[in-house]
């Protein structure tokens, strides 16, 4: 395989990787405020942690999709 090629299907994982990221990080929000504010929960806080990782990852992926694309 070129090198092309290659890049090419790195994006299209990290396009992959980023719409499930940000799938569940939208499930895990949902299930925070689920949590805390109809069902009062104390483990409504990981999961605001956690759903706000996984933006954070997914924005991550996202910089590196668009430095590929450059390329």
């Amino acid at each position: 395989m070129d090198k092309q090629k290659k890049l090419e299907l790195k994006m299209k994982d990290y396009r992959r990787f980023i719409a499930v990221l940000l799938i569940l990080s939208s499930y895990l929000y949902m299930g925070a405020i689920i949590n805390t504010y109809l069902k009062p929960s104390a483990h409504g806080d990981i999961l605001f942690v956690l759903s706000l990782g996984g933006i954070v990852t997914g924005i991550v992926l996202a910089v590196k999709q668009l430095n590929i694309k450059k390329k």
